[in-house]
């Protein structure tokens, strides 16, 4: 039995994949910002501190899996998107960095797959990625306009990527690994409220394996990779961006990986 802890796990993808490990017999403790097992406001370092503290207290001699996977989609506020996309999952992560040491453990983010898309900005990736200073970011993305919302989603789910590319070989020379999965369009709290102008959008470019349906991929989908790159069958994997998305990338990028 593995001691998991996540954040996000109370709905959708979160709450797909805290199942799965429930029912495979593993301890899971989730964070959330409420409906939690420990609930925590992860936008703000108070809140991230709060959750590593408890983590701390609970499970002394270490802990076998860090998912973090809380996140906001682009119509949340854009300081929102850059302080719990990025800075939370990367405190999270390195917070508890420590207690996975003590048992060989391994950690997986949630990014997304628009982190290829035409809405990043560069500019802001490596404003976040590079600076890696949460008030000096705040204090900058508080000015975009709220149209940009897009561009910020997308941005602040690259650097969060290229974050997890960075720091592998680190992690891994302290015997740990640290993943991320890249999910496509996904029935969720997040996307049921989508009115079908909107689902018409998001699904101008059809899922291939959703081909000739109107319907986005499945949480338990994106749960099933997160859990495999948590097991120890992904033991040999360690900086890997795993897009769940259907096809989707390998369609428009069919010339890269």
């Amino acid at each position: 039995m593995a001691i998991c802890v996540m954040t996000g796990g109370s709905t959708g993808i979160g709450a797909a994949t805290r199942k799965k490990l429930l029912d495979a017999g593993h301890e899971v403790f989730n964070i959330d910002y409420k409906g939690g097992d420990f609930d925590a406001d992860l936008s703000t370092s108070e809140g991230c501190k709060n959750a590593i503290a408890e983590v701390f207290r609970r499970y002394p001699d270490g802990i076998d899996v860090m998912i973090c996977n809380a996140g906001v989609g682009p119509t949340a506020p854009i300081p929102t998107i850059f302080s719990l996309n990025f800075f939370a999952a990367v405190e999270m992560a390195e917070g508890v960095r420590p207690l996975l040491k003590k048992k060989g453990g391994n950690c997986v983010v949630t990014s997304s797959n628009s982190i290829t898309n035409m809405t990043v900005r560069m500019d802001l990736v490596d404003m976040v990625s590079n600076v890696m200073d949460m008030s000096r970011v705040m204090e900058y993305v508080e000015k975009i306009p709220k149209e940009y919302s897009a561009s910020c989603y997308s941005s602040s789910k690259h650097a969060l990527a290229r974050w997890v590319r960075r720091v592998s070989p680190s992690w891994a020379v302290d015997g740990l690994r640290i993943n991320a999965v890249a999910p496509g369009n996904t029935t969720t709290p997040m996307t049921q409220g989508m009115t079908e102008k909107q689902m018409e959008a998001a699904l101008l470019i059809p899922i291939p394996t959703r081909y000739g349906r109107k319907e986005f991929l499945d949480a338990e989908e994106i749960a099933n990779g997160i859990v495999f790159l948590s097991s120890p069958l992904a033991s040999g994997i360690n900086g890997v961006i795993l897009f769940v998305d259907g096809g989707i990338d390998a369609l428009l990028r069919s010339e890269r990986f």
